[in-house]
C-alpha cells in the first residue's frame, strides 16, 4: 500500500487513520453505543482509495480491564469465506485452479458417502451450491495447539466426509455451507503443498500490509486478541469457513484489494466475484440466487449510496459479530466487529459511518479544488511556463466533470427507475389491498388454503400452517405441543400472497410435487406428504432417548419423540438451537435418515449401529447409545 496519505496515531491506540476527525466521530459513536448496550469490545474501520481513511475502537479487551485498541485482533467469523475466496481466485490467476473442474480433480481422495459428490465443482462450492450440508458443528474450537491445526483436514476428517449425504443434486439450489469453504481451504493446501493459513499470509496478506491475520492460538507477535467479558478468547479450526482474526482496519484494507488488488491477485478474477451466481428452482427464494462467490450478495439496501457493485459479508462466531462492506464505485471498504454480548445490527452502524466517511471524502475533494484555484490565480502561466499544462489539466478537468455528470445522471436515472419500480409495487399493493376492503372481502380460494395450509418442516422446527377465510395462521411444536407461532401468524391475503405489514410476506411455491413456503426470500420449509415408510427399525425406537459417548459431542441428549403421519421422524435435542430435527427415513437403507429439504441450511442426518440389543445413534463422528426404556 502506499503511503502518500500521513496516518496518524493516538496515543493509547484507540483511533488511528489520515482523518483523525472522522476517527474521532466513529469513536463517539462506538461509545455511545457501548454506553447504552453494555458490550465489551468494539472496533470499526473505513479505507478509502486503498488508505486507511479512519479507524476507531471504544470498550475493553474483556479477558482483562485494559482498554481496547485498534490493532486488536477480533474473530472475523464467516468474513474469513471472502479471505478463503481470494485465495482460490489467485490460484484461478495463476491456472493452477479451474472453478468449473471437479472439486475431486484437486483432492482425489476425498469421498463422500453420496456418488453425486464427484459433481461438485470449485464454483458450486463458492457460490454455496454443492449440496453439501451446511455445518460439522463437532470440534470447531481449537482444543490445542500442534501443527495439525494449520491443515483442512483437522477440521474435517475422512470419517466425517464418508458418512456425508448431499441434501440436494450439486448445481440445484444455493444454501449456505460452512462445510464447503472448509473444503476450499484443503484445495488451497492440495494444490500448494502448504498450510493454508500460511500460504494465505505468506502469499496475499503479508505482500498487502497485512500483518495481523492468522488463526488458531498462534498470533502474530505484538498482538493482543479481545474476548466476551469474562471470558478466554476464542480460538477457531474451520479455517476457510470463519476462523481468521485479524485486527479491523486491516480487515478493511483487506476488502480495498477487491478495488485495487496491487497485482497481488488479478483484478478481473476478483471482479468475477462480486458477481451474483447463485442457484435457485423457486422463483420467489432471492435469497438462494443472491449468492456471489464467498461475499453473501450485492448491496442493495440503499441506505447509503455505494453506486453499482457493492458486495457485502456478515460473520459470528460465539463471540464476535462482524461486517465487510466494498464499494468499487466509490472506492470505499468498510469493516467492523464487535463483542456478541449486545443486541446491535453492525450492518446499519456500519452504514453510518459510511454515510459519514463520504461527507468527509466530498468535503477534501472540495477543499482541494478550491485550493488548486487560488494557486493557479496566483501563477502566472506565461512566466511560469506552465500554459500547456494549465490546459491540459483543464481538459482533463473537463473530462472529469463530464464523466463525473454522465455517472451523476445514470445513478439519478437507476433512482428514478427504483422509484418507478417501488411505486409500481406499491400500486400493484394499493390494488390488492383495494380487492379486500370491508364489505368487498372474497373466501380465500380452495387451492390457495390447500397450498398454505397443513405441516411443514425446517431445519431445526415443526410447523403447522392454517387458513382461515383471509388470514394464515402457524404452530410450531414444542415439548410435544402445538403452540402459536406469533410472528408467522396472522397474516392477510393480498390477492397474491400472505402479507403482514408492508415488506412481510409467506409465499407458497411448488415444486417437483414438493411445496415450499418462502419468507425474506429464503425457503425455510417444505411440505410433502410422500415421505418413503420409516420401516421397521425407527419405529420400534420411537420414545427412546440416546446419550453421547464423550463430552466435546454436538448434543448431549437426542430422543426419537415420533414418526408422525407424514413419515416424518421428530428427534429433540438438549441443544438450543436444535429443538426439533425432522428427518426422514433413507428408501435405499433403512438404518439411516435424509434431509427433507434441498433448502435446509443445516445438514443434521442420523444412523443407526446396532451390536445385538445395543443402538446407536451416529451423526457425522458422533455416537450416542441408546438408553433403556
Amino acid at each position: 500500500m502506499s503511503d502518500k496519505k500521513k496516518v496518524f496515531k493516538e496515543t493509547g491506540g484507540r483511533r488511528s487513520g489520515s482523518s483523525p476527525a472522522l476517527a474521532e466521530w466513529i469513536q463517539e459513536k462506538l461509545d455511545n453505543i457501548l454506553r447504552e448496550t453494555g458490550i465489551t469490545a468494539v472496533c470499526a474501520a473505513v479505507c478509502a482509495e486503498g488508505e486507511l481513511l479512519a479507524a476507531a475502537c471504544a470498550g475493553t479487551r474483556g479477558f482483562e480491564n485494559s482498554e481496547a485498541r485498534v490493532d486488536d485482533l477480533y474473530n472475523i467469523g464467516s468474513v474469513s469465506k471472502v479471505y478463503v475466496t481470494a485465495a482460490i481466485m489467485k490460484l484461478v490467476q495463476e491456472g493452477k485452479v479451474c472453478l468449473d473442474e471437479p472439486v475431486n480433480t484437486y483432492l482425489p481422495d476425498w469421498k463422500l458417502a453420496d456418488e453425486r459428490y464427484r459433481e461438485i465443482t470449485v464454483r458450486m462450492l463458492l457460490n454455496h451450491s454443492s449440496g453439501i450440508p451446511g455445518t460439522n458443528l463437532h470440534d470447531h474450537l481449537v482444543p490445542e495447539e500442534g501443527e495439525a491445526l494449520f491443515t483442512g483436514k483437522y477440521r474435517n476428517t475422512p470419517e466425517y466426509w464418508g458418512s456425508m449425504k448431499l441434501r440436494a443434486r450439486p448445481g440445484s439450489f444455493s444454501s449456505y455451507s460452512n462445510d464447503g469453504f472448509d473444503l476450499l481451504a484443503e484445495v488451497v493446501e492440495a494444490v500448494t503443498g502448504e498450510p493454508y493459513i500460511q500460504w494465505l499470509r505468506e502469499e496475499i496478506a503479508l505482500p498487502a500490509g497485512l500483518s495481523s491475520v492468522g488463526a488458531g492460538r498462534r498470533l502474530a507477535e505484538g498482538y493482543v486478541k479481545v474476548s466476551c467479558r469474562g471470558n478466554e478468547p476464542e480460538y477457531y479450526n474451520c479455517f476457510g469457513a470463519g476462523a481468521i482474526h485479524t485486527t479491523i482496519p486491516e480487515c478493511a484494507l483487506f476488502g480495498s484489494l477487491f478495488i485495487d488488488s496491487h497485482g497481488i491477485i488479478g483484478q478481473d478474477c476478483l471482479d468475477e466475484t462480486r458477481r451474483p451466481q447463485g442457484v435457485t428452482f423457486l422463483q420467489g427464494a432471492y435469497d438462494a440466487s443472491n449468492f456471489c462467490l464467498g461475499w453473501d450478495s450485492l448491496y442493495t439496501r440503499n441506505r447509503i449510496p455505494l453506486g453499482e457493485g457493492a458486495v457485502v459479508k456478515d460473520g459470528g462466531t460465539e463471540q464476535f459479530e462482524s461486517y465487510l462492506l466494498v464499494s468499487p464505485a466509490r472506492r470505499l471498504s468498510l469493516a467492523v466487529a464487535a463483542t456478541s454480548d449486545g443486541d446491535i445490527w453492525w450492518l446499519e452502524v456500519l452504514e453510518d459511518i459510511g454515510r459519514e466517511a463520504l461527507k468527509v471524502l466530498e468535503e477534501e475533494r472540495k477543499g482541494e479544488a478550491e485550493h488548486g484555484d487560488r494557486a493557479g490565480a496566483d501563477r502566472n502561466p506565461q512566466e511560469t511556463g506552465e500554459g500547456a499544462e494549465k490546459e491540459e489539466s483543464g481538459e482533463a478537468g473537463s473530462a472529469e466533470k463530464e464523466e463525473s455528470g454522465e455517472a451523476g445522471s445514470a445513478e439519478k436515472e437507476e433512482s428514478v427507475e427504483a422509484g418507478s419500480a417501488e411505486n409500481g409495487e406499491a400500486g400493484e399493493q394499493a390494488k390488492a389491498s383495494a380487492a379486500v376492503e370491508p364489505g368487498m372481502e372474497e373466501k380465500v380460494p380452495l387451492d390457495i388454503s390447500r397450498k398454505y395450509s397443513g405441516l411443514a418442516y425446517g431445519s431445526c422446527r415443526a410447523y403447522r400452517f392454517s387458513v382461515c377465510e383471509n388470514t394464515l395462521n402457524t404452530e410450531i411444536l414444542e415439548e410435544g405441543l402445538w403452540k402459536k407461532e406469533e410472528e408467522l401468524s396472522d397474516f392477510q391475503w393480498d390477492g397474491k400472497c400472505f402479507a403482514k405489514g408492508e415488506y412481510d410476506k409467506i409465499l407458497a411455491e411448488e415444486y417437483n410435487g414438493n411445496i415450499y413456503y418462502i419468507r425474506w426470500g429464503e425457503a425455510f420449509c417444505q411440505k410433502n406428504s410422500g415421505y418413503p415408510a420409516p420401516g421397521t427399525l425407527w419405529p420400534g425406537l420411537v420414545g427412546t432417548c440416546f446419550t453421547a459417548e464423550g463430552e466435546d459431542a454436538v448434543f448431549h441428549k437426542i430422543c426419537l419423540e415420533a414418526v408422525n403421519e407424514e413419515n416424518v421422524l421428530l428427534f429433540t435435542t438438549d441443544h438450543e438451537e436444535y429443538p426439533v430435527v425432522p428427518l426422514v427415513c433413507d428408501p435405499q437403507k433403512e438404518n439411516e435418515t435424509c434431509l427433507i429439504s434441498e433448502t435446509d441450511r443445516d445438514g443434521i442426518v442420523f444412523r443407526l449401529e446396532q451390536e445385538g440389543e445395543q443402538f446407536w445413534l451416529c451423526t457425522g463422528t458422533d455416537r450416542y447409545r441408546a438408553e433403556e426404556k
